[in-house]
């Protein structure tokens, strides 16, 4: 079984991007390399392609050892040695992104490269391809509607909620429509917000601004995470970040996992379907 996962990325620059899709394909080149412990990351692949007059980005992000030693049989002394391998591929992940909504479809490999992982190394390659220069990118989960809302619900006391926000584009809910508004009218790229009690026998109220703003980070504008007491009496922190309630898609047998075409042939209805999301 093939799960092709849905994210939303969100990109803070002072630099003046008048090609947005230029912009893009720059920061998704093959030129970067970022190295984290023993193991190297680069994307290659990348190309652009149409479908039904819209424009997408695909390629591959590789997870790989630019140098591991295996143990390997001499067949002349019949002796056990060591030998050098280098750049061996540990996983490679193919991604989709759709400019349009700022959606990038993507495998994950949780053995080798979990979501947090695929968002994290994705992230610095395309700034390291910026050289890093006034350019920051995020990427958040695209959960089910009211997933964090409903999780924090069932909590018999909260005593902390954090939430970060970014603005959309270019679209939006109309649930979160004026807190969006507000945003891009003050100029704010990224909004944090941290409510907090000290009250041992109160929980936090959770006003409809507070729970439209779940909405948008549940529509992959922002994070959000809550620390309290749950329904079994435990002291509990959940998270929009962890891999439960995130959208994605089993893809059909027939769908070759390695052509982008075919992938998005399959899954184009859930992906208008998340779109939609943010044309009410």
């Amino acid at each position: 079984m093939v799960r092709l996962f849905y994210s939303r990325y969100h990109i803070s620059t002072g630099q003046n991007v008048e090609d947005k899709f230029k912009f893009l394909k720059k920061g998704l080149s093959n030129q970067a390399v970022i190295n984290y412990r023993k193991y190297s990351y680069k994307f290659i692949d990348i190309e652009d392609f149409k479908l039904s007059g819209s424009s997408y980005i695909t390629g591959e992000i590789v997870k790989y050892n630019p140098e591991e030693i295996e143990k390997v049989i001499d067949e002349e002394t019949d002796k056990i040695k060591n030998e050098s391998i280098i750049n061996k591929v540990k996983t490679k992940l193919r991604f989709i992104v759709d400019p349009s909504s700022s959606i990038i479809m993507h495998f994950i490999d949780n053995q080798n490269l979990q979501l947090n992982a695929f968002r994290t190394n994705f992230s610095k390659l395309f700034q390291e391809n910026h050289d890093n220069f006034f350019v920051e990118m995020t990427i958040s989960p695209i959960k089910e509607q009211y997933a964090f809302y409903e999780k924090i619900r069932t909590f018999k006391k909260v005593n902390k909620i954090s939430i970060t926000l970014f603005r959309s584009n270019p679209n939006f809910s109309d649930r979160w429509k004026s807190i969006d508004e507000r945003l891009k009218k003050l100029n704010i790229d990224t909004y944090k917000e941290i409510q907090e009690t000290k009250d041992k026998h109160n929980s936090i109220v959770i006003d409809d601004e507070t729970e439209n703003k779940f909405l948008m980070s549940d529509d992959g504008y922002g994070e959000c995470s809550a620390t309290g007491i749950d329904a079994k009496g435990n002291y509990k922190t959940i998270n929009t970040r962890d891999n439960k309630k995130n959208v994605s898609s089993v893809l059909p047998e027939n769908v070759n996992p390695d052509k982008a075409m075919d992938i998005l042939k399959s899954v184009v209805e859930t992906l208008q379907e998340i779109i939609k999301r943010t044309l009410k």
